[in-house]
């Protein structure tokens, strides 16, 4: 307890009579540490957010069911959506048939995927409807109307990613042609362009569930695939086995499985966050050592006179220890007040925008913790590394230099 006062009076003395100079340049060098700790991967961490709550609301829901085995259709549709959507936990579920197809306008052709939906069911479970950029959505009753993603349509929108392979220049009231896989071909006047600004959903194009029926009676009440919306923080296991003991002869991806290539995306935007941190760390820990070490070599003989007078070697290794957390709290504590109260709101204000939408900084603040506790431990690791060599000295060498 004695070394511990002992620590802590040397420590605010060396603080008090330290070079002002010093101080300041240390603290600003760590919150400029503890920023890059948390600015660049909250930046990432927001395109992860970003993308899957695209990848959730415009492309897979949470929860994809399909039929296992042979069949490769759902049967007795309502009924099921009625008993997945009475389970807790679920805020919707819609039913969708798909079919490969051409579609050509003034010359130019382009190969989708066109669904068949319920217009009014889709809205509850996807958001796509909220993503028009012309036009308007389908309505249950259209039969003679499509819904086109930007990358099919082109909209004369020349910076588009997959422009040279759409149609180019197709807008709402414009008619196209599509021929099915299945050899049937049917004009179809464009009602609504959308832009999720996710390729894998603005590639795909959407009829209603009326018109896939007039081709295809025998699918009347069938569905190639449900798609599930649950609420916040289910889990999503215990609702796929739910709708398991609901019905037999199903196969279940949760929206994670049915990522594909965005989720190899997401995955290396978290292995850079995590290199990201390892070198902000490694920055900071760097600063520390050599603000510590400079000020033992300069006080070697100050630290060689109060071992002489009984000053123990462990209270003078806690005093840098202190001093370094006092470096710290400091730095930390102006920096994350910098990051959310001016770092924050200025990018909601003028936001990062990827090729996926805009993206905002999250504000975590169980990661700001965990960030501050993982400085602490790196400032007083590297405090205590330098002062341990030094007490080590002989005493008399200390004195002499």
């Amino acid at each position: 307890m004695k070394s511990l006062r002992v620590a802590w009076f040397l420590a605010v003395k060396s603080v008090s009579r330290g070079n002002i100079r010093v101080l300041l340049l240390t603290i600003a060098m760590l919150i400029l540490v503890y920023l890059n700790l948390v600015f660049t991967p909250a930046i990432l961490a927001g395109a992860v957010e970003g993308l899957n709550d695209k990848t959730i609301n415009t492309l897979t829901g949470h929860i994809i069911v399909q039929a296992a085995g042979e069949n490769p259709v759902i049967t007795d549709v309502d009924s099921l959506i009625a008993e997945i959507e009475s389970i807790d936990g679920v805020v919707a579920a819609c039913a969708r048939n798909n079919l490969g197809a051409d579609v050509q306008y003034e010359g130019e052709r382009t190969t989708t995927v066109v669904f068949a939906i319920d217009p009014e069911q889709d809205k509850e479970v996807f958001r796509i409807s909220e993503s028009l950029i012309e036009g308007s959505y389908l309505d249950p009753e259209d039969t003679d109307q499509i819904l086109l993603g930007v990358q099919i349509a082109g909209n004369d929108r020349e910076k588009l990613e997959l422009y040279s392979s759409s149609l180019k220049t197709v807008h709402v009231g414009d008619k196209v042609s599509v021929r099915y896989v299945s050899g049937l071909e049917r004009e179809y006047t464009v009602k609504g362009i959308f832009f999720t600004e996710l390729i894998q959903t603005d590639i795909r194009a959407f009829i209603t569930e009326k018109e896939y029926n007039s081709m295809n009676p025998l699918m009347n009440g069938k569905a190639s695939s449900l798609h599930v919306k649950t609420e916040e923080g289910v889990e999503l296991e215990s609702v796929i086995a739910e709708i398991g003991a609901v019905r037999d002869g199903l196969k279940f991806q949760t929206w994670e499985d049915a990522e594909g290539m965005l989720r190899s995306m997401t995955d290396s935007f978290k292995q850079i966050i995590q290199i990201l941190r390892v070198i902000a760390l490694i920055v900071a820990a760097i600063t520390i050592f050599i603000v510590t070490y400079v000020d033992l070599v300069n006080k070697r003989r100050q630290i060689g006179i109060e071992r002489a007078i009984g000053i123990t070697g462990a209270s003078i290794v806690l005093s840098y220890i202190f001093r370094a957390i006092f470096y710290a709290v400091l730095g930390i504590l102006l920096a994350a007040l910098i990051f959310v109260y001016v770092v924050v709101p200025l990018e909601a204000h003028r936001p990062f925008h990827f090729p996926f939408g805009d993206i905002f900084l999250p504000v975590n603040i169980g990661y700001l913790i965990i960030s501050a506790a993982i400085l602490f431990v790196v400032a007083s690791v590297s405090a205590f590394a330098p002062a341990w060599q030094t007490i080590r000295t002989k005493i008399i060498d200390a004195i002499w230099g």
